[in-house]
């Protein structure tokens, strides 16, 4: 396969897996409940103290939410003993069409790949988060 045929063949393959993964397309007229008020898609569990929370800070999670949660995560998560940190990715992973996102990292996780909790914009989704309620 010529190099411009294989590389048009991976991203297909790259945006078909991106949209299993996310159900990022919904039948007509079918709907979806909002994700961060749907507690199935939250998984809510209590985070440790010394837990680590990021914050997506990036083009589309900013404009969605993202640097209004900022604030919430900040005022709630140290007495927690949980660390609040950012991050601006570049709006193009799978996830950003979902946001605004938080990456959680549960304190003995050791990686590579962290949960991400999209569309979380109001205290109440960053309670859920934090595993307030």
């Amino acid at each position: 396969m010529p190099r411009s045929r294989a590389s048009a063949w991976v991203s297909s393959l790259f945006v078909a897996a991106s949209v299993a993964s996310t159900g990022a397309f919904v039948a007509p007229g079918a709907t979806r409940p909002p994700l961060a008020s749907n507690p199935s898609i939250l998984h809510a569990e209590p985070l440790e103290s010394g837990s680590t929370v990021i914050v997506c800070l990036g083009p589309t999670c900013g404009r969605t939410g993202g640097k209004k949660a900022l604030p919430i995560f900040e005022e709630l998560a140290p007495g927690l003993g949980i660390t609040v940190e950012t991050f601006s990715c570049v709006s193009e992973c799978a996830e950003c069409g979902m946001g605004p996102n938080v990456e959680v990292r549960k304190k003995g996780d050791d990686g590579p790949f962290y949960p991400i909790k999209n569309g979380i914009k109001t205290r109440e989704d960053v309670e859920s988060v934090l595993g307030i309620n």
